[in-house]
């Protein structure tokens, strides 16, 4: 019983990323301002008829819902289709479309060999987007507690970006590191930078935004480097937050969106040493961090304006501009939800049973 909930604990923790966060503390250099935006909670996603119908949405919504599969909502009528629902006792985290929405790529693992127990790494897997073949392995894992996941495509179509948990067994003690890779469709993986997850490129492809991930106090920060990860520099000051979480970059290229605690107690970091890898990657404090309430923020590329768009103190949230970046969609806890790119005219979409990520296809 203690396995299984070690086992669902981490493949919850892999589909999120998330990290412990605390207060609001804005630097010096990025003065805060707050978006007119409601202050009361989300209101609830209801599963009568399309709710958003008034808005004259188009395009597409894909979005997955760990053991559920991967979904595609037509936002014209609202029908829905399943485009890949996982075998039991398999696990999906991610999965992000080609910019030619021809290929979808997967952070999936496969059922285990029976009387194994689902652990929740994942592999890369590769699926037509019309769902006319199976996930196919495209990067898969050489040991057993090793994980790819959070991937993205380069707006050209050509690499995938990715997050790798890499298990490190050594005479002193086993311990572990994140880096952010890329691999060319038909090439190699190529390590782009160290202690880092959450590889996300700008509109263009010329700037990579990621996480710093700090092995010692689990702490992170938003940087930004070029597409191949050198000239890194943070987009925030260290320490304004405790931890930023699912950012994506603003149509335009010149901010970038990211979910943060927005108000409540600070939640602090304070991992034991002894403990193992992982231990510390199962610890209490990633499994809380995961649902603390958190809100959207907007920083401008040049550090000068750190504005928060909502107070809706929801959880899990990952978001994804319309292609005409009229909108911005986003799942979180509660369900799915629009909005404008301001934070204002939230309206509830659809339901959901758990976390799970989601892109706005044409």
């Amino acid at each position: 019983m203690k396995v299984k909930a070690i086992s669902l604990l981490l493949a919850v923790m892999l589909a999120a990323c998330s990290i412990q966060i605390s207060d609001v503390t804005p630097g010096p250099t990025a003065p805060v301002q707050v978006a007119a935006t409601p202050a009361s909670a989300l209101p609830p996603a209801t599963s009568a008829g399309p709710a958003w119908a008034g808005l004259n949405l188009s395009g597409q919504l894909l979005f997955t819902q760990g053991v559920s599969g991967v979904e595609r909502v037509n936002l014209a009528t609202g029908a829905r289709v399943t485009l890949f629902k996982p075998p039991e006792n398999a696990w999906l985290t991610a999965a992000a479309v080609s910019p030619d929405a021809s290929q979808i790529v997967l952070a999936y693992a496969p059922p285990p060999p029976e009387g194994q127990i689902q652990f929740g790494y994942t592999s890369l897997y590769l699926m037509p987007a019309d769902a006319s073949a199976t996930p196919a392995p495209m990067l898969e894992r050489t040991d057993p507690q090793e994980s790819y996941f959070t991937p993205s495509w380069s707006p050209d179509g050509k690499y995938i970006y990715y997050a790798h948990f890499i298990p490190l067994k050594g005479e002193s003690g086993n311990t572990f590191r994140y880096t952010v890779e890329r691999l060319a469709l038909g090439g190699s993986p190529e390590v782009l930078v160290d202690n880092a997850i959450w590889p996300r490129l700008s509109p263009d492809g010329s700037k990579l935004a990621y996480l710093s991930f700090d092995l010692q106090t689990f702490n992170n920060d938003l940087y930004v480097a070029e597409a191949d990860g050198q000239n890194a520099r943070p987009v925030i000051p260290p320490g304004t937050f405790q931890a930023v979480d699912a950012h994506l970059w603003m149509p335009d290229g010149e901010a970038i969106l990211f979910s943060a605690v927005g108000e409540g107690p600070a939640y602090q970091s304070t991992p034991a040493p002894a403990l193992s890898w992982l231990d510390r990657l199962l610890g209490v404090e990633a499994a809380s961090a995961h649902n603390v309430p958190s809100d959207w923020w907007r920083v401008s590329l040049d550090a000068t304006a750190l504005t928060r768009l909502t107070k809706i103190y929801d959880t899990g949230m990952y978001g994804s501009f319309a292609p005409d970046g009229s909108r911005l969609a986003f799942i979180a806890a509660s369900g799915v939800y629009v909005m404008n790119p301001d934070g204002s005219g939230l309206t509830p979409m659809i339901p959901v049973e758990t976390l799970g990520t989601l892109e706005w296809i044409r």
